[in-house]
């Protein structure tokens, strides 16, 4: 890859981050050195891009940064169709519909000669879930920072409320999770969504506290990976 086009590619890239990027994420992305890195931020400092960060804290693009975006190339393209194609099996009903219009206007708006039907990755739905409503009113607590009361049914049979603050949504292969701070065993616990009976709005938000939770959940999770792996 040229410099010029690993250039716009690193604008993109941090265009697309609210937080910052590291060199070594982009070397790793790029196949190329962290001192390469650090040699490109300093070329579009120099072309007056407003580049914020350090060597050993991470990049970001300033506040106010406009510049055109570049065009999708086909291997972005593939990627992009195959992920709306998983949507539109996995998600909820409005994320389906999001999912196939934006299908269309990728197709609308790429200046490459491609229709999505070009890619032939597919994400076959061989199964009915009947909880993807329930994950409509999970992901808009979520993204709302909404405290909600739930009504769980574990593997046991045993049916309890409990009072969470619902921080992701996790799709593995044979289940969908919800991630939360549980207040009645004041930790992160994980429900399966087709085990919610109900889930209701108690009127009240954590909006302070959400990035909080959702960074020590995620520590939570590498801990118990790093765990594992050591075993």
């Amino acid at each position: 890859m040229k410099k010029t086009e690993r250039l716009f590619r690193i604008i993109d890239r941090l265009r697309g981050h609210s937080t910052a990027v590291t060199a070594a994420q982009l070397a790793a992305e790029f196949g190329v050195s962290e001192r390469t890195i650090y040699r490109d931020m300093k070329s579009l400092e120099d072309q007056a891009i407003p580049v914020e960060g350090e060597a050993g804290v991470g990049y970001m693009l300033g506040a106010g940064f406009d510049a055109p975006p570049m065009a999708f190339d086909r291997d972005e393209l593939d990627a992009l169709v195959i992920g709306l194609r998983f949507v539109g099996r996995e998600a909820d009903p409005i994320l389906q519909g999001a999912a196939l219009s934006a299908l269309e206007k990728i197709r609308a708006t790429s200046t490459t000669h491609f229709a999505p039907e070009d890619t032939a990755l597919y994400a076959p739905n061989f199964g009915h879930h009947e909880h993807l409503h329930m994950m409509s009113i999970l992901r808009f607590a979520i993204r709302n920072a909404t405290i909600m009361d739930l009504e769980y049914e574990a593997l046991s049979g045993e049916v309890t409320t409990r009072v969470v603050k619902p921080l992701a949504l996790i799709f593995f292969p044979n289940a969908h999770l919800l991630a939360t701070w549980c207040e009645l065993r004041q930790g992160y616990r994980n429900f399966r969504i087709d085990r919610i009976i109900s889930a209701r709005d108690i009127g009240e938000n954590f909006v302070g506290e959400k990035r909080g939770l959702l960074r020590g959940y995620k520590a939570q999770v590498d801990a118990e990976h790093g765990r594992e792996k050591t075993q």
